[in-house]
């Protein structure tokens, strides 16, 4: 086995060794996902004072059930394909907009059933626009925070909260608890119903009112933390709440848009959520080790090729590669016979004529004559019969015979 093998073989092991540790490591880290600043009993959280718990729950039992990421003016109405029986709001933290307002009592008047488990009756956002129930898409007051009453207040202005305090557990009776011990643990009841009909008490406090609204109704929950997975390991809350949200029928949402969840539709989004979770590092892990791999053992994809060597046009190294063969080979005859039919070409270009070393002679004399120089003709004459009979020419001599030739082509030029 040559070294390189080894060295394939060890970078291999190595990479799936780190990608097995990296589905470990994720798998054991993305067991729970907290809330700790906020502390929202929203289903995306499963410490406890998230309602992951409770959603599962639902599920379970009413598979129905999906988390709801848009403004509430875009609920399908009753009648309406995909319309939700029941929504669940717990301890929502974005104010309610005056739009979304107008049409959940739309749907509540026309069937609709709000599990809303809240401390403060749900604020409402001050309108900001006369016409702002013209928008189709979501709430045009979305990002004002001014004091326009509550949710609740429109249809039971009485109602009062006691103050929280720690958990209490107790046993619940009412319209709404199901048959047999049913125990429930709060932090917080309603302190007065204004005449609302009650249909939960823990230890004789009312825990919960029912609010009639055309052919719907609101279920209001005084404790937004009996949804919490904390307090259902406690006691039968999960129970009971199942049993509010069934009883109804349909479809079950629990809303996370007004815990800050709305809808993100873009793969910049996703993709940059994707990379934040476990798995997406593990992801980012595998394939900075496989750049690495590539860069160290400098992996190439395809074949490969030699890089074309670039055009040499250089005479001088031409004659130079000639000169060399003709040295090597010792031709001194061929190496003059081709000086002649080098100077016959060129000659004949010049004259428009064919010339060759027959009449190369007569041509030259006719060259002199005309140009009033012999000393060229009568050199390279003497030099060339030296080499017709067989005589071996010195360097000098050969140098002379290649300059004198190429003195007579350069007079030959305009």
């Amino acid at each position: 086995m040559t070294p390189q093998t080894v060295n394939r073989l060890t970078a291999a092991l190595a990479t799936g060794t780190f990608f097995v540790l990296s589905v470990l490591l994720a798998s054991f880290s993305s067991h729970q996902s907290r809330d700790t600043l906020l502390q929202r009993p929203s289903t995306f959280f499963t410490d406890p004072s998230g309602a992951r718990a409770l959603f599962l729950v639902v599920n379970q039992f009413l598979p129905a059930t999906e988390q709801w990421r848009r403004p509430l003016n875009l609920l399908p109405l009753p009648g309406a394909l995909d319309a939700p029986g029941t929504v669940v709001m717990a301890g929502p933290t974005r104010p309610l907009g005056a739009n979304e307002a107008e049409h959940l009592h739309r749907w509540l008047d026309m069937g609709g059933h709000l599990i809303v488990l809240t401390a403060n009756g749900w604020p409402l956002r001050q309108r900001i626009a006369t016409d702002e129930l013209d928008s189709k898409d979501e709430p045009a007051d979305d990002e004002g925070h001014g004091s326009g009453g509550t949710f609740l207040a429109r249809y039971a202005q009485g109602l009062k909260w006691t103050k929280a305090a720690g958990v209490s557990t107790g046993r619940a009776s009412g319209p709404s608890v199901p048959k047999g011990e049913i125990v429930l643990s709060w932090r917080r009841s309603f302190a007065a119903t204004a005449g609302a009909k009650i249909i939960a008490l823990v230890d004789g406090a009312p825990l919960a009112v029912e609010i009639p609204v055309g052919k719907g109704r609101i279920t209001a929950i005084a404790d937004p933390t009996v949804a919490s997975n904390g307090l259902l390991r406690r006691s039968d809350n999960a129970v009971w709440l199942v049993s509010l949200a069934a009883g109804w029928g349909g479809k079950v949402l629990f809303d996370e848009y007004h815990h800050g969840f709305g809808q993100k539709r873009g793969t910049g989004e996703l993709t940059r959520a994707f990379f934040m979770t476990p798995w997406g590092w593990s992801v980012l892990q595998v394939v900075f080790a496989g750049c690495l791999y590539i860069f160290v053992y400098r992996r190439r994809f395809g074949r490969i090729k030699e890089l074309p060597s670039p055009n040499r046009a250089s005479p001088l190294e031409l004659v130079h590669a000639r000169a060399g063969v003709l040295q090597v080979a010792a031709a001194q005859g061929l190496a003059a016979d081709l000086i002649v039919q080098h100077l016959c070409q060129s000659l004949g270009k010049a004259h428009g004529k064919t010339i060759d070393s027959a009449v190369l002679g007569r041509e030259l004399e006719t060259l002199a004559k005309s140009h009033g120089a012999a000393a060229p003709l009568t050199a390279l004459q003497a030099l060339f019969a030296k080499v017709k009979a067989g005589a071996r020419l010195n360097d000098r001599e050969f140098i002379e015979l290649g300059r004198t030739a190429g003195e007579i082509i350069k007079g030959q030029k305009p």
